[in-house]
């Protein structure tokens, strides 16, 4: 099977949570505060020593970024925006959460089995069942062959990530027989 790129799909580990602050609270600290709490409660990982750039100014529109480890080790990207009303949005950039995990597993199934002329039933790709952190941009799932029951490796390749619209560049590829 040969990877494919495909257009954007809207919301795609886009949208995870917002935060308000008052005035006199720094963006950053709001993000940090957001970050190891109420975002990693929605994204279902553990987020510890966010770390937020100041933004250039608190105008509207002004973007941030931010970094947190989790629990695990793992390093979290992600990106933030002044908004309206003394509030911030922050959204993490590297990471696939748990609810979208079907939406890959069928666009996966669609994509490859375009590319090789056979239909694959979303069922046949098994990606993770919790939030995860990208690697290198990639998510490793595992597909099987219908036919034969052999599993390989699929991987999704996620760049280009876009706040509030998600990932602009996703590609799938298969790996290597696992049985």
């Amino acid at each position: 099977m040969k990877s494919q790129n495909l257009a954007l799909i809207t919301g795609l580990a886009a949208v995870l949570a917002s935060c308000s602050f008052s005035t006199g609270t720094a963006p950053e600290r709001a993000g940090e505060v957001l970050i190891e709490g109420a975002l990693g409660e929605q994204v279902g990982l553990v987020f510890v020593d966010a770390d937020c750039a100041a933004p250039a100014d608190r105008e509207v529109g002004t973007p941030f970024s931010c970094t947190a480890m989790t629990e695990a080790g793992e390093t979290v990207t992600f990106e933030g925006v002044v908004d309206p009303d003394d509030s911030i949005f922050v959204a993490a950039s590297n990471v696939i959460v748990a609810n979208e995990m079907s939406v890959v597993e069928t666009e996966a199934a669609g994509v490859l089995g375009e590319n090789i002329g056979v239909v694959i039933d979303p069922s046949d790709v098994d990606c993770p069942d919790e939030s995860t952190v990208l690697v290198d941009d990639r998510l490793r799932c595992e597909i099987s062959d219908a036919a034969s029951g052999d599993r390989y490796e699929m991987f999704l390749t996620a760049v280009g990530f876009e706040l509030r619209e998600g990932f602009t560049q996703r590609s799938y590829e298969v790996g290597d027989q696992l049985n």
